[in-house]
């Protein structure tokens, strides 16, 4: 965790001693979470209601709060399998890190997230009826991406946002059948 706040520290300009009161508050989280993983599941959701609060705060205050939950939270939460906290974390940092970006993809997007999954539900609903009818035995899953993941998938391929094309996906898994 020291490298990971040096370097957010570094990225922006900084090592001072508010650092590392952040690195003590991270030791003794570790400790807790060693004796019992819900002391870091309440920290997390204790940094994203934070998050969520200061919407109308200062920059400097949603920039701090936002950098800890890319470095540090959202990457835990994966960890802990805790997807949709380490969504909202992703999409909240790159809201307030970079609010163009985030906007620009968002208005691409054209329709709220929970818009786009009740499309993926019925849409899963519909193979798994039709499916059925047929008697072909299959799990379908579905799920929609992030702003953050579309964005970080733009990066990391240098691609626009035409060229990403799971935005939406939903997958088929049929047993294999030997003869």
């Amino acid at each position: 965790f020291r490298r990971v706040l040096f370097r957010s520290s570094a990225a922006r300009g900084k090592t001072n001693l508010q650092d590392g009161l952040q690195l003590d508050k991270l030791r003794k989280m570790i400790l807790a979470m060693a004796e019992d993983v819900r002391v870091v599941l309440i920290k997390l959701a204790d940094h994203l209601c934070d998050l969520r609060a200061v919407k109308n705060s200062d920059e400097k205050q949603r920039c701090e709060l936002a950098k800890l939950a890319q470095d540090i939270f959202a990457p835990l939460a994966n960890r802990l399998g805790v997807g949709h906290v380490k969504w909202e974390l992703e999409d909240l940092s790159l809201r307030y890190l970079q609010p163009a970006t985030y906007k620009r993809i968002a208005k691409l997007l054209d329709e709220r997230r929970v818009d786009r999954e009740r499309y993926i539900k019925r849409v899963i609903a519909t193979l798994q009826e039709s499916l059925e009818q047929d008697g072909v035995k299959a799990e379908v899953y579905g799920r929609v991406k992030h702003i953050f993941s579309i964005w970080r998938k733009m990066h990391r391929k240098n691609i626009d946002y035409q060229e990403v094309y799971d935005v939406r996906a939903v997958r088929l898994l049929v047993p294999n059948i030997q003869s």
